[in-house]
């Protein structure tokens, strides 16, 4: 992990010019104090690479964000697992390429359920595989049919409801298979002549903390949300888009990564467009290629698997002050 100067002097310079908050605003904020919030910078502060647990990072694609601040990082490169500490320290890593349990075949998208296990989706094995806090392989969701070979194609993004159910994004398909708290397929989601449209190339899926369930619709360049029966609710469109690969929420704020443009953008729940940046962000000279996932931590920080350089990105947010 490195921090250059330049970083150091530029966040000195921001904050003695007044009207800008960095980071999450300390002590308690109304929800009008909150929104009120625009994001002026994202500043990259941090970046992870090179060896991590004894094996380089390769292509790291899915994050997962879990209550105790661990992190978790899919390497599809590598075919592996890696848990980073909350100081974003290689702590433990699992993998391998095969079809024997603990083992990948492309890991992408990943998600801590309500029992604190994780579910990964093991995309070249077309399966989504369950592991505790430890990395011990619990159990699996095949996203095959014997009987039907037609019926799914390869998994890319996942997220579990309150009450059990795996949402699992189906990009080949173009839609989302969901299932129930056993494991059991139960319907699809956004599929043809589906209220708001049918998916196509569907990535990320994500809760937003409110009963939502919001889906990058890369390939129709746009998001949409759902409620968690799977009802249409609404959706955002941006020029910027061209690949909307990603998606995370910081408190009122939705952060999109377009993994095509290499592109963070911002919107308030609204679906109000407040930031845009990339693909250089301010502290690294390196344009972004193909990142694939974004997420918030525990500080506010945001995290960016940066795929195609092989990098973490750790960034700061700059607000102006509400």
């Amino acid at each position: 992990m490195e921090i250059g100067g330049r970083l150091l002097k530029l966040l000195g310079a921001l904050l003695l010019m007044g009207g800008v908050a960095c980071g999450p605003p300390s002590g308690k904020i109304g929800e009008q104090a909150i929104r009120a919030r625009v994001p002026l910078a994202v500043l990259v502060e941090a970046t992870i690479t090179g060896d991590v647990r004894g094996s380089r990072l390769e292509t790291p694609f899915g994050l997962a964000v879990a209550p105790s601040g661990h992190v978790y990082v899919t390497d599809a490169g590598s075919n592996r697992l890696v848990r980073l500490s909350a100081d974003l320290k290689g702590e433990a890593d699992i993998g391998g390429y095969g079809f024997a349990a603990g083992l990948f075949n492309h890991p992408t998208f990943l998600v801590t359920d309500n029992a604190l296990n994780l579910l990964v989706c093991d995309e070249g094995n077309r399966r989504v595989t369950r592991y505790n806090s430890r990395l011990s392989y619990t159990d699996e969701i095949a996203f095959s049919d014997d009987e039907d070979p037609l019926m799914y194609g390869y998994p890319s993004g996942v997220a579990v409801t309150d009450y059990g159910e795996v949402w699992v994004a189906d990009r080949d398909r173009d839609r989302v298979a969901v299932f129930d708290n056993l494991g059991r397929f139960d319907r699809f989601v956004g599929d043809f002549a589906y209220a708001g449209g049918q998916l196509t190339s569907p990535e990320k899926i994500l809760g937003d903390g409110r009963g939502n369930f919001i889906v990058c619709d890369a390939g129709n360049a746009r998001i949409v949300v759902y409620d968690d029966y799977g009802g249409y609710s609404y959706e955002i469109h941006d020029r910027a888009f061209q690949y909307p690969m990603a998606a995370t929420v910081e408190r009122d704020h939705l952060w999109v990564l377009d993994g095509a443009a290499g592109l963070v953008v911002c919107f308030d729940r609204q679906g109000k467009k407040l930031f845009e940046a990339g693909p250089t962000l301010t502290g690294n000279s390196i344009p972004l290629k193909e990142p694939s996932d974004i997420a918030v931590l525990p500080d506010g920080r945001l995290l960016v698997a940066d795929s195609g350089n092989s990098r973490l990105l750790v960034c700061r947010i700059m607000y102006s002050d509400p």
